[in-house]
């Protein structure tokens, strides 16, 4: 989250597209004949509030032209969310019978944070400092099980806490940002995402 310089994985993107997004992308793909051989299978993506500032640039997806940590990781957190919203489309559409579900955990107190923009960034001192901030890491996992395991957790739904514009609180359902309700830009990202992954849902 948030490196203060552009850093690569081993496969050559951009670290937080390529670790958030594409890795779980590729993973998903990877287990689709095991999930839909299952019964009552769900996915749960995990995104972040901070998808409310992403967009997906199409231009730059691996952000070698222009490196910001905090909009490269919303777009990842976006891609998520989106990834969550396209897999329950396609699942409808080819009849695959995979809940697929997004959640998100709020503010909570981990070190991602302090590990990824560092403990003297701006958010690593409030983290350091001003722990109330931040909700208990078990808070912060209840929409992520809730959506896992509830039997009112729907496919095609985004799940977040219930307090203070989501930051705290108890699983409820969250807001979509208006930008992850695209529905072209979420099938463009879905086919280079196969590309980019070397996978194809089949």
């Amino acid at each position: 989250m948030t490196q203060p310089k552009r850093l690569g994985t081993a496969d050559g993107f951009e670290l937080q597209f390529g670790t958030n997004h594409i890795g779980h992308f590729a993973l998903t793909a990877q287990l689709l004949p095991l999930l839909r051989k299952s019964p009552d299978t769900r996915v749960v993506t995990v995104s972040s509030i901070a998808n409310r500032e992403g967009t997906i640039n199409f231009d730059d997806l691996q952000s070698e032209s222009s490196y910001v940590p905090g909009k490269a990781y919303s777009q990842s957190k976006l891609a998520n969310l989106m990834f969550a919203l396209e897999l329950q489309r396609q699942s409808d559409r080819h009849g695959w019978g995979i809940v697929s579900m997004a959640a998100h955990p709020g503010v909570s107190r981990t070190n991602l944070l302090i590990n990824g923009a560092g403990r003297w960034s701006f958010p690593g001192i409030m983290r350091t400092f001003l722990p109330f901030l931040f909700q208990p890491q078990a808070q912060g996992a209840l929409p992520t099980l809730y959506a896992a395991t509830s039997p009112e957790a729907k496919g095609g739904l985004y799940y977040g806490p219930n307090k203070m514009s989501e930051t705290r609180g108890f699983p409820t359902i969250a807001k979509m940002p208006l930008q992850a309700e695209d529905v072209s830009v979420a099938e463009k990202l879905w086919e280079i995402s196969q590309k980019l992954a070397n996978v194809e849902f089949k």
